[in-house]
């Protein structure tokens, strides 16, 4: 019955995007969380396969065919993964992906709520990839360089999935001369970062892949700020990608106080902020797969710079006005921390050393944490 509704549903993208329906279909109490090995996953994978069929994507195995080709089997997993064939350079690939297992059990944010339903932890995450691949499916969209989608499986127990691929690809990774990746998307911190989002790990594409990033989010009011990989503390499926030697860029929203409870629904879902986070990635996915020259691996560097020292410390201070809502003792915690990134600031980039990186760090994790206490909310009001 799940598998009957899904595909129903799929035929509608045929004339529009619709990041909220998948939003709101992958995250509904029908697919329980999308654990992995659940009629959930299963469910899951057959929508997400008629919806790449019918953005014109062929499975990526092509040694297998129908469902089969879009599915990569490993340990009580399974990777779903399309194509979108190129032209000219149809034999290099851009990469675009996200993860779209959940979780069985997680904290209960409700009364009575059981179901861990993973609304922005990573439905808003495959939604973006989906109407990245429609938008490619319009003629005049069409990449010159072939376009993977990729749907990782078991993505909360270690990045199981994309450890997988990369151990056993289905093209060459050398040919894959970039990945997207989108985990968290659509979530607000507090309200008074509404209009901020994050970009981690540029850094592994050089220079270029940077100012690719800053290209794409150029047309629109969401500011995107780019931090070091080292400040994604592997936690997401680029990390693997990095280690294969394919630059890469994770687009996130990080982890507020709906991450990993019953209360990450579709009603904590900024769908504005998520609209223009999609138009940046399909802005990228066009440059990325149509210029002539694309970014090379760079690595990412071992320790943070005086740049993310930057945007640290601009991020904090934009989260002050609502300093109000932490407790007495997490204020001053972040009064200190507040005081602490802008003296490194001042003292510029002449004075930022090995100590500075290390103290901008702990500052990173602390902030990060007190960010994850409090009522899950959307902050969506005003």
């Amino acid at each position: 019955m799940h598998t009957r509704f899904l595909l129903a549903l799929a035929t509608l993208l045929l004339v529009s995007s619709c990041a909220q329906l998948h939003t709101d279909t992958l995250a509904s109490d029908s697919l329980s969380g999308r654990n992995n090995n659940t009629a959930g996953s299963t469910a899951t994978q057959n929508y997400l396969i008629a919806l790449m069929s019918n953005s014109g994507a062929v499975g990526l195995d092509s040694g297998a065919t129908g469902a089969a080709a879009f599915k990569q089997g490993f340990t009580l997993g399974t990777n779903i993964l399309g194509l979108i064939p190129g032209t000219d350079l149809a034999h290099e690939y851009v990469m675009i992906g996200a993860h779209y297992d959940h979780l069985g059990s997680c904290a209960s944010a409700a009364p009575g709520d059981f179901i861990c339903n993973g609304a922005t932890d990573n439905a808003t995450g495959v939604a973006a990839v989906l109407d990245v691949a429609l938008h490619l499916s319009v003629p005049d969209n069409r990449p010159r360089r072939s376009v993977i989608l990729a749907f990782w499986d078991r993505e909360e127990d270690g990045l199981l999935g994309s450890r997988y691929y990369t151990a056993n690809p289905l093209v060459p990774l050398a040919a894959t001369v970039a990945y997207i990746n989108f985990d968290i998307q659509g979530a607000n911190l507090l309200p008074s970062l509404r209009d901020f989002s994050i970009a981690v790990g540029a850094e592994s594409g050089g220079q270029q892949m940077r100012d690719l990033v800053e290209q794409a989010t150029a047309t629109e009011p969401l500011a995107v700020v780019q931090f070091s990989e080292i400040f994604g503390q592997g936690r997401s499926d680029h990390a693997i990608l990095i280690d294969a030697g394919v630059p890469s860029v994770f687009f996130t929203d990080s982890t507020g106080p709906c991450y990993h409870t019953t209360g990450d629904d579709i009603s904590v879902v900024d769908f504005d902020k998520l609209y223009q986070q999609i138009r940046i990635a399909a802005a990228l996915t066009d440059r990325l797969a149509n210029d002539d020259v694309v970014p090379a691996f760079d690595g990412a560097p071992a320790l943070a710079t005086f740049a993310d020292a930057q945007s640290l410390s601009m991020l904090i201070q934009e989260a002050l006005p609502d300093i109000g809502r932490f407790t007495p003792g997490q204020q001053a915690t972040i009064s200190a921390h507040a005081a602490t990134m802008a003296a490194i600031v001042d003292a510029g980039e002449g004075a930022f050393d090995n100590g500075d990186v290390n103290t901008m760090l702990l500052v990173a994790l602390e902030v990060v944490s007190l960010l994850s206490t409090g009522e899950c909310d959307g902050f969506l009001e005003g």
